[in-house]
């Protein structure tokens, strides 16, 4: 996915929204499959090995669920820094399922 599509999701897309502070932009592609992208701003999640933890977390739940989603482009913006309770991959699977049946 490039900056373009990435832009294009954001000012177009659907957003599913999470009580963590998630926001997964969904949008219709012309490719046929599903595309990820991924927002984790600096100023929110400190270290790298956090903000890396968060986007691995992202891609797995991404891969489990990437044929429901179907020929979609997914944008996942974290709006607001982490509180006492860790993400864990089910908070990731739970929104791409949502996403997949929004």
């Amino acid at each position: 996915m490039g900056a373009a599509d990435v832009a294009a999701t954001l000012k177009a897309g659907k957003p599913v929204r999470t009580p963590a502070g998630l926001v997964l932009y969904r949008r219709p592609n012309e490719v046929g499959y599903a595309r990820l992208g991924l927002i984790i701003p600096k100023r929110l999640v400190r270290t790298a090995v956090a903000r890396n933890r968060i986007r691995r977390l992202a891609r797995e739940a991404f891969r489990l669920e990437q044929l429901r989603l179907g020929g979609v482009d997914c944008v996942v913006r974290m709006t607001r820094p982490l509180g006492d309770g860790e993400l864990r991959l089910a908070d990731f699977q739970a929104l791409m399922r949502r996403a997949a049946d929004a």
